[in-house]
């Protein structure tokens, strides 16, 4: 469906890379999120892909069709490639059927295919509506249609759901993902939260100073990370010091980090140590158990309060990560 090779971006005449040697192919209808801190490379990449930026090397090829290379460049509007953008870029003067029509650019009927894509995003109804009327929830719904209304191969979806309250993210988040595979589009979503993520994801892109360190499936991502920095995104990881590794009674020069879900107090673990407790908090659903082993603090979360001081803090091999030292 859609295959990056080589691909490389500075934007300083080669001082600096935004990204550097990208390579990977995407699969028709899939699901795949682009995730990494801040500075990572994942604008530049969708710009890339979306014709807004051209790369210093490499080519960008779209079913089979190069769209990026030396010689060719193919303009955003001939890509076949639909972006939704984080605040949904709404015209605020154009009515909900004429925001999607917009984006149509056949002779066909295009109202029929508005009609198509509303019914779809369950907006039928709407079409003389503007987006000032229109919920958060709706106006995503608006930006959805009229981005799947060329009938796109590729879908961006660009930080859609960090304007929406919690509490209707997920929700909306589902259907927004069970829509799109209706369409068997191919979608890449780029995003910083990571639950998301492993939400709706078939496969998972870890881009990291402007490097791709990993794709693969989400679960793949989540129990097999390639390094620290990946396992670190996916939740959070404690690293233990060459003190707290000897309390476990570990011997080994490398790193060893365990997340934080998979520590466990007063059960029998393969790995187990004594520790102190320093504060409790509770946090509705669980208790926030604050711990002291060697030097390190360690919060482990737990379903009901401990009222010694004391208690035994204990994983098991299959779940640690070990990492040569960086």
């Amino acid at each position: 469906m859609l295959t990056v090779k080589n691909v490389s971006k500075s934007f300083d005449k080669g001082k600096s890379y935004a990204l550097k040697n990208i390579s990977f192919t995407l699969e028709k209808g899939k699901s795949y999120s682009l995730v990494g801190e801040s500075g990572s490379g994942k604008t530049t990449l969708i710009r890339l892909l979306c014709g807004l930026e051209t790369p210093d090397e490499g080519v960008i090829s779209l079913q089979e069709q190069i769209v990026t290379s030396d010689t060719i460049f193919i303009t955003p509007e001939k890509r076949k490639i639909g972006l939704v953008f984080q605040d949904y870029a709404l015209f605020p003067h154009l009515s909900v059927y004429e925001n999607v029509v917009y984006g149509i650019s056949t002779t066909g009927s295009k109202k029929k295919r508005v009609t198509e894509v509303l019914n779809l995003v369950g907006l039928n109804g709407f079409e003389k509506r503007y987006p000032h009327e229109l919920s958060g929830g709706q106006q995503q719904r608006v930006a959805l249609a009229r981005a799947l209304a060329p009938a796109p191969e590729v879908l961006i979806l660009d930080e859609p759901f960090s304007n929406l309250d919690t509490s209707l993210k997920a929700q909306l988040r589902n259907e927004i993902f069970e829509i799109i595979k209706e369409t068997n589009t191919t979608v890449i979503f780029v995003t910083h939260d990571t639950n998301d993520a492993l939400a709706v994801s078939d496969e998972i892109l870890v881009l990291h100073n402007g490097v791709l360190v990993q794709k693969e499936s989400t679960e793949i991502i989540y129990r097999k990370p390639k390094n620290k920095y990946i396992a670190s995104l996916f939740g959070k990881v404690y690293t233990f010091d060459d003190v707290t590794k000897s309390k476990f009674g570990i011997n080994d020069p490398m790193e060893f980090c365990v997340r934080q879900e998979h520590l466990q107090l007063n059960s029998k673990n393969h790995y187990l140590t004594g520790a102190k407790i320093l504060q409790r908090k509770f946090m509705g659903t669980y208790y926030a158990i604050i711990l002291q082993v060697g030097k390190q603090k360690i919060v482990v979360a737990h379903p009901t309060d401990i009222k010694e001081d004391n208690c035994k803090l204990g994983f098991d091999k299959s779940v640690v990560f070990s990492f040569n030292k960086e």
